[in-house]
Parts: C-alpha cells; structure tokens; sequence
C-alpha cells in the first residue's frame, strides 16, 4: 500500500513554478500539520538545503507533542568525494537536533553522485541514528535501476509524473524485501496547475500535452491535479511524496489519494499519448531561473 508524504520544501522557502503565495507562515504549516496529525499522517519529507524546513518542522512537531509519533525523510546535501563518517555525522546530527527527534526515518544522500557514500551512512544506521538509507536521484533510469542493487540501499527517491515517465519501470518500481521507492515531483513543482495558455515561452513546447491531458481528466469529471496524482498511485510505489502549501490544498491532496488509482481504462488513455520533447522542458534543474 501507498503511504503519503507531506513534502517540505515550500515550507524553508519559496518553492514551485505555480507558487504564487510563497513560503508558508509558520501559524498555516502549523494548521497543514495539525490536519494531517487528525487524519493519522505522519510521514515527512525534508532536506538540510530546504532553508528553514527542518527548524520549523521540529518546533511545530513538539508543540504539538507529536515528535515520536513523526517519520521524518530528510536529506545529505553534496558531499566531497573525502567526506569522512565524522563530517556526515556532523550533518545528521544537526538534523536531529532541528527535528527534536531521536532517529531519522529515512537518511538520503541528496545527490546520486554520493552514491560511494552509502556505506558510511550503513554505519549510521548500525548507530542506530536513523532506520533507513538511501538516495534521492534523478532521472537517468538505467543509473537508478543498477543502483537499486546496491546492498545497503533501502530507499530511493525518484522523479516521475504524467509528463516524466523515465522512472516509472519495473527495474526501479518492483519492491523487494529490502528496498522501498518513494515517488517525488508528481506535480512537475506545479507546472500542471499552469493554464496551457500561461505557460512560460520555455515551456510553451508542453501545451499541447497539457492539453490533452486536462482534457482526459475532464471527460472523466476530475481535474489534472487528481489525474497526475492517482496516475502515479497506479505504480504502487511504496510512498509518494506531495507539497502543499495550505490546509485546503492538503485537504484535496488527502481526498484524491483516498480514491486511488486511475482505473485501466484511463491509464490507457494517458499513456497513449505520444510525444518526442526535450527532456530539459520536464528536469526541473535544467529550467531557466
């Protein structure tokens, strides 16, 4: 079963291409986190590099008394190739001291690169400072397929949506009894709640296909928003991570992923959809400032 995560981001800074209301006040992160406590939502995903993220997230987790019951996700940010155990760490231990937590849920590496790494953060783990490991990649699937191999590896982090179907193959999805996949960027940072015709002149190239796919969703009565999140749920990752910067919007996220999967009939449909486009237009780092 797919479990959900709050991703956080937005909540250090200003994160998103349809952001238009900018990083959230800490009284509406505090509400975002108060609902998702009330519907039994624990799971969070965070980063060193997300600004304030995880000082905010701590501080609200032990308002709320919550700080054991959380599952925090947080990420490594680039490390030197002579990165040693002591200078990782340093950096867990800053984590956990910002999240007033006693054991990281999830550690990744943030930067597939670091992927040499992954033995020093096992050591971690046996320390038992955190209870899983992994990496946060990108988006060459053959990498991220050879290193979902790597023997100390429980979790990996991948791009995918509607649009960005690169991960979305068996030699990454295919659980074992070892290694977990969580699912980010289901919402392309925001690009699909973009109206076609607002589109920036870098992503024009898209309106056609984001065409297409509103209309898809419109013919069976929902919007793009639940069409790309319950597209991904029909993957059956293990967690999908979704941003969100208000109660309301939580609220609908919760609701779409309580439907469930598209049915057949309309995954069909959307990956019948043919196109040849330049993969910068979907790699959100390769987008201009």
């Amino acid at each position: 079963m797919t479990r959900l995560i709050i991703g956080t981001a937005q909540f250090g800074m200003n994160y998103g291409i349809a952001n238009s209301t900018g990083q959230p006040s800490e009284s509406t992160i505090r509400a975002i986190i108060e609902r998702a406590t009330e519907n039994e939502i624990f799971y969070y995903d965070t980063a060193i590099s997300y600004g304030s993220s995880e000082e905010v997230l701590g501080k609200i987790f032990c308002e709320l008394g919550i700080h054991q019951q959380v599952r925090v996700f947080t990420k490594i940010p680039k490390l030197a190739e002579v990165s040693s155990l002591a200078s990782i760490l340093e950096h867990v231990d800053q984590s956990l001291s910002k999240l007033k937590i006693h054991q990281i849920f999830g550690l990744l590496l943030h930067s597939a690169l670091d992927h040499s790494h992954l033995e020093e953060l096992s050591k971690i783990k046996q320390k038992g400072l955190c209870k899983h490991i992994g990496a946060s990649v990108g988006h060459d699937a053959l990498f991220n397929s050879e290193l979902t191999k790597h023997p100390h590896l429980d979790l990996i982090q991948v791009p995918a949506n509607l649009l960005d179907r690169r991960n979305l193959i068996p030699e990454i999805l295919e659980n074992s009894e070892h290694k977990q996949t969580i699912v980010r960027s289901v919402y392309l940072q925001g690009l699909f709640s973009i109206v076609p015709s607002k589109l920036s002149e870098f992503h024009q190239p898209l309106k056609p296909l984001t065409e297409k796919l509103r209309q898809i969703a419109e013919s069976f009565g929902i919007g793009i928003n639940e069409l790309a999140l319950r597209y991904i749920l029909a993957y059956s990752p293990d967690y999908i991570v979704i941003g969100v910067e208000s109660v309301k919007q939580f609220q609908s996220n919760l609701t779409w992923f309580r439907k469930g999967p598209l049915k057949k009939n309309i995954m069909d449909q959307i990956n019948a959809i043919s196109y040849d486009l330049d993969f910068k237009l979907i790699t959100p780092y390769q987008w201009p400032n």
